[in-house]
């Protein structure tokens, strides 16, 4: 069976100064449109996509620097603010705000491809063996990223540039064709999402927490006293807050390598994957959760966990069930199925059962019964 997906394939970019200049520029353009366009929705809410759109004629007009960099860019950065307004109405995200400088710097160009005289042009052309890469209104720029790789293993929809810290990217989102293997349904696993550990399996496989917000935390400390102190907007500032995006980058890079590995364990050697429905929304919000849990909560990535294990399974023909966020799992005793109220506290980290008597570690107990109620909705 074969399946057609979108995947990301990031590449460290490495322009020349020339290059840098044109690259920044681009930012400035889509900032200024972004920002254009979201003054006139704040002004007229029943402004549509099409209406937007027919204002970019006008606007190169009165300002010839947009017509500089390359006009695909601009019609994305207003795609990307309907986005943000189609989420704000699904209560998906909030209002949509100004763009500022410096702050997540990015632009977005769409592969066009076009033939004259049995020539075909392509205004996004890759090279893997050469590491380059070839963007529109730019000459080739060096990559570096997917050694193994002669060629990309897809069609081409879009590249996204990005500035983090000093550091410039390009992200290639490409259409490719995946052949499933076959659904086979001999190992089922349940797995529990936790602070203590990331995730504790039914198999009794324990994946612990490295907590990197602790290495990395007293420097973001320190980066963010000196960048009180520095005048808003002077160059120092600038170059502050960049050394501060590089250590969350870091920080970001590590943790998913981490939860990319646990992913990879589990899918790999289960068929059936079960977990909770984590509302993990819910959790950072509740009363009863002090600072430091909802802290630990957020570096715990459970949101990261759940969705690469989606698109894993999918990709790799594995069936992944989530039960009812409100199945007491660390509740009920796995071996007599006795409920005590008294494990609410997390603090009691092993599990006595006052009707049968099974002492049994909180977690773990909690990874059975996930199983368990997975495969009644599984056979059911």
């Amino acid at each position: 069976m074969i399946m057609k997906i979108h995947r990301a394939y990031k590449f460290r970019l490495y322009p020349t100064k020339e290059q840098v200049v044109y690259i920044r520029k681009t930012f400035g353009c889509t900032r200024f449109v972004y920002n254009y366009c979201l003054d006139l929705k704040r002004k007229n809410k029943y402004l549509t996509k099409f209406d937007l759109m027919k204002e970019l004629p006008k606007l190169k007009k009165e300002y010839p620097f947009l017509r500089e960099v390359d006009s695909s860019s601009l019609q994305n950065t207003i795609t990307d603010l309907m986005v943000g307004f189609s989420k704000q109405e699904n209560n998906q995200g909030g209002y949509p705000k100004f763009k500022k400088k410096g702050e997540k710097e990015s632009f977005r160009t769409n592969f066009i491809t076009s033939s004259y005289k049995d020539r075909v042009y392509e205004n996004i052309k890759v090279d893997l063996v050469r590491k380059v890469i070839e963007l529109p209104k730019l000459k080739e720029i060096k990559i570096r990223g997917y050694r193994t790789l002669d060629k990309l293993p897809g069609r081409i929809l879009n590249a996204t540039v990005k500035e983090v810290g000093t550091k410039f990217y390009v992200s290639l989102c490409i259409e490719e064709e995946l052949e499933l293997p076959e659904k086979v349904t001999n190992k089922a696993v349940g797995i529990d999402i936790g602070v203590k550990n990331l995730v504790v399996t039914s198999n009794k496989e324990y994946y612990g927490n490295p907590r990197y917000l602790d290495k990395y935390e007293r420097k973001i400390k320190r980066l963010q006293q000196e960048l009180s102190r520095k005048v808003k907007g002077s160059k120092n500032y600038i170059k502050n807050k960049k050394k501060i995006e590089e250590v969350y980058r870091k920080l970001k890079n590590a943790r998913k390598k981490t939860v990319e590995k646990i992913v990879s364990n589990i899918t790999r050697n289960h068929d059936i994957i079960i977990a909770e429905n984590l509302q993990v929304k819910k959790m950072l919000v509740h009363n009863n959760n002090h600072k430091h849990l909802r802290k630990e909560i957020t570096n715990a990535t459970f949101s990261e966990i759940i969705r690469i294990l989606k698109y894993k399974c999918l990709w790799l023909n594995k069936i992944f069930i989530q039960i009812s966020p409100y199945y007491a799992s660390s509740q009920i005793c796995s071996r007599c199925e006795n409920k005590d109220t008294v494990m609410k506290d997390l603090r009691i980290r092993e599990y006595r059962c006052s009707k049968c008597g099974l002492e049994i570690d909180r977690d773990y107990n909690a990874s059975i019964n996930i199983l368990n109620e997975g495969l009644k909705c599984y056979n059911d």
